[in-house]
């Protein structure tokens, strides 16, 4: 017995968050780029998978339905593929190499038929039959997989937010559908063909939807085009290292406008950007410091009056900027100050002093806005402003009179602003800027007081109040900066990637040159969360699906994907969560159905795709040829993926298969010769042989099995040429070439054997009729001449009734239509 089972992998962690933030504080490490995102490889991985479920129940216009179609694979081997339905692509990234960065992109062949007919030439004329036919669905596991350069993928977010990726650029096709990993590398070629066609119809159809971002205007992350990488941590490439293997997914972004930074040429040349953690880190946003001072910062502050078009950006050594202001900025402070002073008797007197507003300059020109250790700074001095007071007196023995002091005031600010995690209407994270600390100071003098009694005491005391009220008032013009109503939305980037609203979920945030925000990568996309999230079940077989982090009760219930019917299979109790699917005959023809689970608590859902196959044991093929000597790649899957046990054949020999395009599959080895035919045996073990394949279930179960026809000693000149009828019967006539090569019907007597089916052949008419209401698909029927000396006079045919259509099957026969 032979049993093949996966390998798990897990991978590892890197450098310190201390020394991840102190290399970052020494330059910016955005590539000028203006932003990037950094996620966890495998994290990424498990949720792209997860996102599967969401993405197959939504149409679009991507990847149209593949048609009915032949592939010529050579030496008059043609594959023939009706119905083939293709899953939504899957996107995965495949090792961790900013140099050679590679994504996959697998769509799972879910259902369809596959046949393989054979052309040869008799009597001068092709003759057409069948070698091997399959079933596909979702258990066996075959699939188109082809391979990314990631460095030749570019990426765009359309106008209407659609964030494509163009999969036109994909290379190394393969189709694990394949006999031979020649037939695989052709097979893939053609789809690769087909891509290119719908390509030149419309280059729409072959870019790949990741997702869709919501329009907002007003938010200032405005992605265009991007490009994606891999990038491997450090010691990831040294066996044995603790962070063997490990890597993350890196997304290069220019936002709409603006040109593409440069990518690193290897891993060494760009700092790894997730930091190892009690609790990992698995993703990681980085805003770029231009960006950040071009585009947040700047739009922020235009947003107040006092501030509006006065600071523009200025390069400095090693990528950095800082603010600088143009102009200054003069306010007017509503002062409301008033004073009296009076003289009583006789040489009686009043004065008054007031100043009903101030006119401040918060700062000059070429006042600065930094980054600095880990905060934005306005480090602030203005020019000294003056305003004008107004001082009144009369009395006796003087005439009234009116002055107008000056009042010379300068300020000094000194604020620092950090960026901080902060929830916002809704219940959605963002980052935003907060106040650190503040100090200000004010140098304030008095001229043109004049020496009129009262005005002259009063002027100390007009400049000790200003003095006490325009801290307060510069705070307070400090703190709209933290009240902006604009916040930093970086978390909108992760939509070039995921589906999913929030999925990243921030922990930490540091500004030690470029903004950085580190969290977690879907520690819980819903609350409610169905497992397993994606099962393959036999017709009429049990699932037990489970609720967790259910809050309530939880009703549980099953529908076909949009636009597909059929049954559906049924939860008996809705209020648990065990489903039965459907045991309906139309399995047997569809070989799969797809369906959707739901589970509902309150306004909580959560899916899961369930693939319904019609047995317990899944084969492919079911039946082929193969000749003695020669090997042919078999594969097999339970709805569990439960392990398989592969019975040792009578004939040959069975072992696992190492080619990848194989997942846990196995090949079937043909023995050089066939052994001698015993007394009473059938003629036709002289040149061939059924050899069954048996898988079954390790753990127990109904068991599959393969119909391999070993072919050995064979004339030529002899064949079968079978010719469908109407009423499901296939004409078998028996053909030679005579001495002078002309086709002449072979001579009684002839053996007729029914190696496979419950048909019969009548040897006078030689016509082969299935027997009514079989339970079968195919039938097998070999003819031997038996001239009483060869042993080579003979020929064999595989009958795909009712498999395929009399009709279709008569198509496929006829060398000069070949139309399916």
């Amino acid at each position: 017995m032979n049993i093949k089972l996966p390998t798990p992998t897990q991978a590892a962690g890197t450098q310190s968050l201390e020394d991840f933030l102190e290399e970052m504080s020494t330059g910016v490490k955005t590539l000028n780029w203006d932003a990037l995102l950094v996620f966890d490889r495998a994290a990424t991985n498990t949720l792209l998978a997860q996102e599967y479920i969401d993405r197959i129940t939504i149409d679009d216009m991507h990847f149209p339905k593949l048609p009915d179609d032949k592939v010529d694979v050579g030496n008059g081997i043609e594959h023939v593929m009706l119905g083939l339905v293709l899953d939504k692509p899957r996107l995965s990234f495949e090792n961790a190499s900013i140099a050679e960065s590679k994504g996959k992109m697998v769509m799972r062949l879910v259902g369809g038929k596959h046949l393989e007919v054979v052309e040869t030439y008799r009597d001068g004329e092709p003759v057409r039959s069948i070698s091997r036919l399959s079933v596909l669905n979702a258990a066996v596991g075959n699939f188109l997989k082809m391979d990314i350069r990631l460095e030749a993928v570019a990426g765009s977010v359309s106008e209407s937010g659609k964030v494509l990726l163009d999969l036109s650029k994909g290379v190394d096709h393969h189709f694990s559908g394949g006999g031979t990993e020649y037939e695989k590398l052709r097979l893939g070629i053609y789809f690769k063909d087909v891509f290119e066609q719908w390509k030149n119809e419309n280059g729409a159809l072959t870019r790949f939807e990741l997702s869709e971002l919501v329009n907002d205007e007003a938010s200032p992350v405005q992605p265009g085009d991007f490009g994606i990488r891999t990038h491997a941590a450090p010691g990831a490439t040294v066996l044995g290292s603790e962070a063997y293997g490990d890597g993350a997914v890196v997304v290069f972004i220019a936002m709409r406008g603006n040109p593409p930074g440069t990518y690193p040429h290897d891993d060494a040349a760009m700092l790894y950007m997730l930091p190892a953690a009690f609790e990992p880190y698995t993703s990681n946003i980085v805003l770029g410091q231009k960006f950040l001072a071009d585009t947040i910062i700047t739009l922020g502050i235009d947003q107040l009056e006092w501030l509006r078009g006065k600071f523009v950006r200025e390069s400095l050594d090693e990528g950095r900027s800082k603010l600088v202001a143009r102009q200054g900025s003069e306010i007017k402070f509503a002062l409301g100050f008033k004073d009296s002073r009076r003289q009583e008797g006789h040489d009686w007197w009043e004065a008054h002093l007031t100043l009903d507003e101030l006119d401040v300059n918060i700062f000059s020109a070429d006042s600065e806005l930094t980054f600095e250790g880990g905060v934005l700074k306005a480090n602030w001095r203005s020019l000294p402003i003056t305003s004008r007071a107004t001082g009144t007196w009369h009395g006796s023995g003087s005439s009234p009179g009116t002055v107008y002091p000056e009042l010379h005031a300068s300020v000094t600010v000194q604020a620092s602003y950090k960026f901080v995690i902060a929830e916002v209407e809704g219940g959605s994270v963002r980052v935003k800027l907060e106040i650190e600390s503040f100090n200000s100071s004010a140098e304030v003098s008095i001229e043109k007081l004049g020496s009129q009694m009262g005005i002259k005491e009063m002027g100390p005391v007009l400049v000790a109040y200003v003095k006490e009220q325009l801290p307060s008032f510069l705070r307070t013009q400090m703190e709209e900066l933290k009240g902006l109503s604009f916040v930093i939305d970086p978390l909108r980037l992760n939509n070039l990637l995921f589906r999913s609203a929030d999925v990243v979920a921030p922990r930490d945030v540091a500004l030690p040159t470029d903004l950085t925000l580190l969290g977690n990568l879907a520690p819980k996309r819903t609350t409610l969360v169905v497992s397993p999230t994606e099962v393959i079940v036999a017709s009429g077989q049990q699932v037990e699906f489970k609720a967790e982090s259910a809050t309530g009760s939880v009703t549980w219930a099953v529908q076909n994907l949009p636009g597909e019917s059929g049954e559906t299979g049924e939860f008996k109790d809705p209020s648990k969560g065990r489903y039965t699917a459907p045991a309906d005959d139309s399995l047997r023809e569809e070989g799969h159905r797809r369906v959707i689970v739901t589970a509902t608590d309150g306004e909580m859902v959560s899916k899961a795709l369930v693939s319904v196959v019609e047995s317990q044991v899944s084969v492919n093929p079911w039946v082929t040829s193969v000749p003695v000597g020669k090997s042919h790649a078999l594969s097999a899957g339970t709805p569990d993926g439960a392990a398989l046990t592969w019975d040792e054949p009578e004939l040959g020999t069975i072992q696992p298969d190492d080619d990848p395009l194989n997942p846990l599959g196995y090949k079937y080895t043909a023995p050089p010769k066939l052994p001698q035919r015993n007394p009473g045996d059938p003629l036709y073990m002289y040149g061939m042989r059924l050899v069954p394949i048996t898988v079954r279930p390790t753990a127990g179960g109904s068991a599959a099995t393969i119909d391999m026809l070993v072919i050995g000693p064979k004339n030529a000149n002899y064949w079968l040429e079978p010719e469908a009828k109407a009423d499901g019967s296939v004409a078998l006539p028996f053909y030679k070439l005579d001495r002078d090569g002309n086709r002449i019907e072979v001579p009684e007597p002839v053996e007729w054997t029914v190696l496979k089916g419950s048909g019969q052949v009548d040897p006078t008419t030689r016509v082969y009729t299935p027997k009514a209401g079989a339970d079968e698909q195919y039938a097998i029927v070999s003819a031997f001449y038996d001239n009483g000396d060869d042993a080579d006079t003979h020929d064999y045919v595989i009958l795909p009734v009712p498999f395929i259509t009399s009709h279709r099957y008569a198509d496929l026969l006829s060398p000069a239509i070949k139309e399916v």
